[in-house]
Protein backbone atom coordinates (compact mmCIF):
# COMPACT_ATOMS: atom_id res chain seq x y z
CA UNK A 1 0.00 0.00 0.00
CA UNK A 2 1.37 3.46 -0.87
CA UNK A 3 2.46 5.68 2.03
CA UNK A 4 -0.12 8.10 3.46
CA UNK A 5 0.44 11.83 3.40
CA UNK A 6 0.91 13.15 6.93
CA UNK A 7 -2.08 15.39 7.73
CA UNK A 8 -0.01 17.98 9.60
CA UNK A 9 2.52 18.20 6.77
CA UNK A 10 -0.34 18.51 4.27
CA UNK A 11 -1.97 21.35 6.24
CA UNK A 12 1.36 23.15 6.56
CA UNK A 13 2.08 22.81 2.85
CA UNK A 14 -1.44 23.90 1.79
CA UNK A 15 -1.34 26.90 4.14
CA UNK A 16 2.05 27.94 2.77
CA UNK A 17 0.90 27.58 -0.83
CA UNK A 18 -2.26 29.64 -0.31
CA UNK A 19 -0.45 32.38 1.63
CA UNK A 20 2.44 32.54 -0.88
CA UNK A 21 0.07 32.59 -3.87
CA UNK A 22 -2.05 35.38 -2.38
CA UNK A 23 1.08 37.32 -1.46
CA UNK A 24 2.50 37.03 -5.00
CA UNK A 25 -0.67 37.42 -7.07
CA UNK A 26 -2.90 39.56 -4.88
CA UNK A 27 -0.28 41.42 -2.81
CA UNK A 28 -2.29 40.32 0.23
CA UNK A 29 -0.91 38.92 3.46
CA UNK A 30 -2.92 36.98 6.00
CA UNK A 31 -4.52 39.33 8.50
CA UNK A 32 -4.98 36.50 11.03
CA UNK A 33 -3.48 33.08 11.56
CA UNK A 34 -5.11 30.46 9.29
CA UNK A 35 -7.40 28.04 11.12
CA UNK A 36 -7.08 24.37 10.13
CA UNK A 37 -9.54 21.64 11.07
CA UNK A 38 -10.29 18.09 10.09
CA UNK A 39 -13.89 17.63 8.96
CA UNK A 40 -16.05 14.69 8.01
CA UNK A 41 -16.78 14.24 4.34
CA UNK A 42 -20.52 14.36 3.83
CA UNK A 43 -21.35 12.03 0.98
CA UNK A 44 -24.53 11.73 -1.02
CA UNK A 45 -24.98 9.48 -4.02
CA UNK A 46 -21.23 8.84 -4.26
CA UNK A 47 -20.22 12.52 -4.31
CA UNK A 48 -18.90 14.95 -1.72
CA UNK A 49 -21.48 17.51 -0.59
CA UNK A 50 -20.25 21.11 -0.70
CA UNK A 51 -22.01 24.11 0.86
CA UNK A 52 -20.31 27.35 -0.25
CA UNK A 53 -22.75 29.75 1.44
CA UNK A 54 -22.24 28.05 4.81
CA UNK A 55 -18.51 28.85 4.78
CA UNK A 56 -19.09 32.58 5.30
CA UNK A 57 -22.84 32.76 5.91
CA UNK A 58 -22.86 34.83 2.73
CA UNK A 59 -22.74 34.36 -1.05
CA UNK A 60 -19.57 32.66 -2.26
CA UNK A 61 -17.83 31.33 -5.33
CA UNK A 62 -16.20 27.93 -5.40
CA UNK A 63 -13.70 26.13 -7.64
CA UNK A 64 -13.39 22.34 -7.41
CA UNK A 65 -10.31 20.60 -8.77
CA UNK A 66 -9.70 16.86 -8.76
CA UNK A 67 -6.35 15.07 -8.70
CA UNK A 68 -5.78 11.78 -10.51
CA UNK A 69 -2.98 9.22 -10.38
CA UNK A 70 -2.91 8.93 -14.18
CA UNK A 71 -4.66 10.02 -17.37
CA UNK A 72 -6.53 6.72 -17.32
CA UNK A 73 -7.90 7.54 -13.87
CA UNK A 74 -8.92 10.97 -15.19
CA UNK A 75 -10.75 9.37 -18.13
CA UNK A 76 -12.53 7.05 -15.68
CA UNK A 77 -13.28 9.97 -13.31
CA UNK A 78 -11.59 8.05 -10.48
CA UNK A 79 -9.94 10.80 -8.41
CA UNK A 80 -7.34 10.23 -5.71
CA UNK A 81 -7.94 13.70 -4.31
CA UNK A 82 -10.17 16.74 -4.31
CA UNK A 83 -9.23 20.39 -3.76
CA UNK A 84 -11.96 22.98 -3.12
CA UNK A 85 -11.37 26.74 -3.11
CA UNK A 86 -14.11 28.98 -1.66
CA UNK A 87 -14.01 32.77 -1.78
CA UNK A 88 -16.52 35.16 -0.29
CA UNK A 89 -18.40 36.93 -3.08
CA UNK A 90 -17.64 40.47 -1.93
CA UNK A 91 -13.88 39.75 -2.13
CA UNK A 92 -13.90 38.79 -5.81
CA UNK A 93 -13.38 42.41 -6.88
CA UNK A 94 -9.97 42.28 -5.18
CA UNK A 95 -9.12 39.20 -7.26
CA UNK A 96 -9.92 41.14 -10.43
CA UNK A 97 -7.41 43.80 -9.42
CA UNK A 98 -4.82 41.08 -8.75
CA UNK A 99 -5.26 39.72 -12.27
CA UNK A 100 -5.13 43.22 -13.79
CA UNK A 101 -8.75 43.19 -14.84
CA UNK A 102 -11.14 46.11 -14.41
CA UNK A 103 -13.08 46.06 -11.13
CA UNK A 104 -16.31 46.68 -13.07
CA UNK A 105 -15.98 43.10 -14.41
CA UNK A 106 -16.82 41.94 -10.86
CA UNK A 107 -20.46 42.76 -11.71
CA UNK A 108 -20.47 40.04 -14.39
CA UNK A 109 -21.10 36.60 -12.87
CA UNK A 110 -19.43 34.81 -15.78
CA UNK A 111 -16.28 36.91 -15.33
CA UNK A 112 -16.34 36.21 -11.58
CA UNK A 113 -16.58 32.48 -12.19
CA UNK A 114 -13.68 32.74 -14.62
CA UNK A 115 -11.34 34.56 -12.22
CA UNK A 116 -12.22 32.25 -9.32
CA UNK A 117 -11.61 29.24 -11.56
CA UNK A 118 -8.29 30.67 -12.68
CA UNK A 119 -7.08 31.25 -9.12
CA UNK A 120 -8.45 27.86 -8.00
CA UNK A 121 -6.51 26.21 -10.82
CA UNK A 122 -3.31 28.04 -9.88
CA UNK A 123 -3.67 27.02 -6.22
CA UNK A 124 -4.44 23.39 -7.13
CA UNK A 125 -1.40 23.26 -9.42
CA UNK A 126 0.86 24.74 -6.76
CA UNK A 127 -0.46 22.20 -4.23
CA UNK A 128 0.16 19.39 -6.72
CA UNK A 129 3.78 20.59 -6.96
CA UNK A 130 3.96 20.60 -3.14
CA UNK A 131 2.69 17.02 -3.01
CA UNK A 132 5.37 15.99 -5.52
CA UNK A 133 8.02 17.81 -3.46
CA UNK A 134 6.91 15.71 -0.45
CA UNK A 135 8.09 12.61 -2.36
CA UNK A 136 4.85 11.49 -3.99
CA UNK A 137 4.16 10.74 -7.66
CA UNK A 138 3.20 13.58 -9.97
CA UNK A 139 -0.57 13.83 -10.20
CA UNK A 140 -2.78 14.72 -13.13
CA UNK A 141 -4.88 17.81 -12.39
CA UNK A 142 -8.34 18.27 -13.90
CA UNK A 143 -9.56 21.72 -14.94
CA UNK A 144 -11.57 23.53 -12.26
CA UNK A 145 -15.34 23.20 -12.07
CA UNK A 146 -16.69 26.55 -10.87
CA UNK A 147 -19.93 27.51 -9.14
CA UNK A 148 -21.69 30.32 -7.31
CA UNK A 149 -23.46 29.65 -3.99
CA UNK A 150 -24.17 25.95 -4.49
CA UNK A 151 -22.73 22.80 -6.00
CA UNK A 152 -25.94 20.85 -6.59
CA UNK A 153 -24.36 17.64 -7.82
CA UNK A 154 -21.51 17.65 -5.31
CA UNK A 155 -17.90 16.86 -6.19
CA UNK A 156 -16.20 13.63 -7.18
CA UNK A 157 -13.84 12.32 -4.51
CA UNK A 158 -11.94 9.19 -3.49
CA UNK A 159 -14.82 7.17 -2.06
CA UNK A 160 -12.45 5.44 0.39
CA UNK A 161 -11.98 8.71 2.28
CA UNK A 162 -14.04 9.85 5.25
CA UNK A 163 -12.17 13.01 6.32
CA UNK A 164 -10.99 16.21 4.66
CA UNK A 165 -8.76 19.04 5.78
CA UNK A 166 -10.23 22.55 5.88
CA UNK A 167 -8.29 25.79 6.32
CA UNK A 168 -9.91 29.21 6.82
CA UNK A 169 -7.87 32.25 5.73
CA UNK A 170 -8.34 35.92 6.50
CA UNK A 171 -7.16 38.41 3.90
CA UNK A 172 -8.04 42.08 3.68
CA UNK A 173 -8.90 41.97 7.42
CA UNK A 174 -11.72 39.45 7.20
CA UNK A 175 -12.25 35.69 6.84
CA UNK A 176 -12.82 35.35 3.11
CA UNK A 177 -11.12 32.20 1.78
CA UNK A 178 -11.56 28.56 2.71
CA UNK A 179 -9.73 25.65 1.14
CA UNK A 180 -10.57 22.00 1.58
CA UNK A 181 -8.47 19.06 0.51
CA UNK A 182 -8.73 15.31 0.78
CA UNK A 183 -6.18 12.90 -0.62
CA UNK A 184 -6.21 9.13 -0.91
CA UNK A 185 -3.23 6.84 -1.38
CA UNK A 186 -0.75 8.41 -3.77
CA UNK A 187 2.19 6.30 -4.92
CA UNK A 188 5.70 7.40 -3.98
CA UNK A 189 7.76 9.06 -6.71
CA UNK A 190 9.08 6.57 -9.23
CA UNK A 191 6.45 3.88 -8.60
Amino acid sequence: MPPKIDVQALNTMVTGVVEDTFRQLCHAASSAAPVAAEKDIIEYDGRMRLSPMEKFNAPAYVAVVNYYISSRHLADNDPVGTFVFYVKEDMVEKLFKAFGRPARDAEDEGACLEVVGELGGILAGNIKNGITAMGFAELVVAPPAIYRNSVPEGAPFDYNLFKKQEVLFSFWKEPCVVVEICLGNIPAKGR
